[in-house]
């Protein structure tokens, strides 16, 4: 988790681009790597947060019961520039489109949870969970700059001694 936390300390110390409020970082759980999006959707992505309730028939009429939480989701679009630097709003320390893909392709194969962490530069966190990769998907266009579209699911670590969840 340190190299974690020494990457985003340098995103949030680093000179973002006028407007650049929000970085997006994604790293392996196991603290090995970590890619920074070069560019931030204009709006962040949605965190889908359902509870498992149930609904049910019974003879007072259509009766609810609360169900526990379900895994939060998220699915972040986006433009991945395969060098970042020609854009000036782009994010200092942002990664490049093939930098993602291996990143994105390496930890789905080698099946290892990713953190993501979408953090601001006042060092405010919206969001930062351990996740799994649900599908990664992109496209080229005629600038050969990358399109892609990301969707991420919750990670609940079991403790293996209890049973818990860590």
């Amino acid at each position: 988790m340190s190299f974690l936390k020494n990457v985003i300390s340098r995103l949030i110390t680093a000179k973002m681009a006028p407007g650049s409020k929000a970085s997006i970082v994604i790293s392996a759980d196991n603290g090995a790597a970590a890619i920074v999006l070069p560019l931030v959707p204009a709006d962040l992505p949605e965190i889908s947060n359902p509870q498992n309730n149930e609904t049910f028939e019974g003879i007072l009429g259509t009766m609810s019961v609360i169900g526990t939480l379900g895994l939060r989701s998220v699915s972040i679009k986006g433009l991945l520039p395969v060098d970042p630097t020609k854009y000036p709003f782009a994010n200092p320390l942002g990664s490049s489109a093939a930098e993602v893909i291996n990143f994105v392709s390496r930890y789905r194969s080698e099946y290892i949870p990713v953190r993501l962490v979408i953090a601001f530069s006042d060092g405010s966190v919206y969001i930062n969970m351990a996740c799994l990769i649900n599908d990664f998907s992109y496209s080229i266009d005629n600038a050969k700059d990358y399109h892609y579209k990301i969707d991420l699911i919750e990670y609940r670590m079991v403790q293996p001694v209890t049973g818990g969840l860590v």
